[in-house]
């Protein structure tokens, strides 16, 4: 009779402990199903160094060029890269073309360890510089100010032209044009008194500061010295008097076969000059480029600079590394050396020039 008060209060006790255990248990289980792989998706792959759309370049080198990233592929650690441009203002950029290449993920974060900026690849302009032919742009917000009076474009200054001097019959590759002021769609010519005006071909601007073309001379073209012209697509111009010479020379059949040899034909150096500072880059588009293939820079007054590393993309376009010794510049001839010793080089100032840094 007396014995319920007794056990009623026991079990209640019990009850509580059971829900104390279980209350202890359920929160760890609840929060693991709640966070699932917490840890791991903070450790991703310890992988690339770069993003899409960094804009880096070596600290060393001379040049204003750089590469874009467009992305990086985990399977084979390489980067997909472009060359990208500074605009007049030294903003980025642009591209000159839509071409890109790849390079292994250990040469590009060791030798190109300067990020400069971040672009959305996509809105990199190619072969439209966003400052070097300025226009109104579209804006609910502008209209007509003063501040357009400021971005009036500069006309193109010439200061020099390589190689200065061609054959009558023959066509000139003009590795270096150089001055200020160029801007994309720029038109070049050669002209003489009396004579027909030749507009140069495959006209390619590296930067403001420079471009390569190719002038198609005619058999009948007048002996002597012309004029360049440089014409941006605003119509500002520039004319350079008696900067190139055209010879004349029955002995010589083409220009080439005096700046060239070899049966390796050499097209394109990009870009087609280095500064005596630091680690280089460079692209050349030919034919007849075999794997094993070597580059060398030769001059008979210094010892052979020869190429570290050479990465043949295909039988037509190839890339090499090289470091330019201190005390270098000047014209040196460049040489392409196939593992069968079939070779090509371009000579003199139709070859490779080093610049002062």
């Amino acid at each position: 009779m007396h014995r319920t008060p007794v056990i009623v209060p026991f079990l209640a006790f019990l009850l509580c402990i059971c829900l104390l255990v279980a209350g202890c248990s359920s929160p760890d289980t609840t929060n693991q199903t709640a966070q699932p792989g917490d840890t791991s998706t903070t450790t991703t792959t310890g992988g690339a160094l770069f993003t899409a759309g960094d804009i880096v370049k070596n600290p060393n080198a001379g040049s204003d060029v750089a590469w874009l990233v467009i992305g990086y592929d985990p399977a084979t650690d390489k980067y997909e890269r472009a060359l990208i441009y500074p605009n007049a203002d030294s903003s980025w950029g642009y591209r000159t073309d839509t071409r890109t290449d790849t390079a292994s993920r250990s040469v590009m974060e060791k030798v190109y360890t300067e990020k400069l900026a971040n672009l959305a690849p996509s809105s990199v302009p190619v072969v439209t510089p966003t400052t070097m032919i300025p226009e109104a742009t579209p804006s609910a917000a502008k209209t007509v100010t003063a501040t357009a009076t400021t971005e009036v474009p500069l006309a193109p200054v010439i200061k020099k032209i390589i190689p200065d001097k061609g054959y009558a019959g023959t066509t000139v590759s003009i590795s270096d044009l150089s001055g200020n002021n160029f801007a994309y769609g720029v038109n070049v010519t050669l002209s003489h008194s009396g004579s027909a005006t030749i507009r140069a071909s495959d006209v390619r601007v590296l930067s403001n500061k420079s471009l390569m073309c190719k002038f198609a001379i005619p058999a009948d073209a007048v002996a002597g010295s012309w004029d360049v012209t440089v014409t941006n697509l605003d119509g500002r111009t520039s004319t350079f008097t008696n900067i190139f010479s055209v010879n004349r020379d029955p002995s010589l059949v083409t220009t080439t076969a005096a700046l060239s040899a070899g049966t390796v034909p050499i097209t394109i150096i990009d870009p087609p000059f280095a500064t005596s500072c630091g680690y280089k880059d460079f692209t050349v588009t030919g034919s007849k480029f075999q794997n094993g293939a070597g580059v060398t820079l030769r001059r008979t007054d210094k010892p052979d600079i020869v190429a570290k590393t050479v990465i043949v993309d295909g039988d037509t376009r190839l890339r090499f590394f090289i470091d330019i010794p201190t005390g270098s510049m000047g014209f040196w001839d460049f040489i392409i050396t196939n593992p069968d010793q079939t070779y090509g080089k371009l000579m003199g100032t139709n070859g490779f020039e080093v610049r002062g840094c």
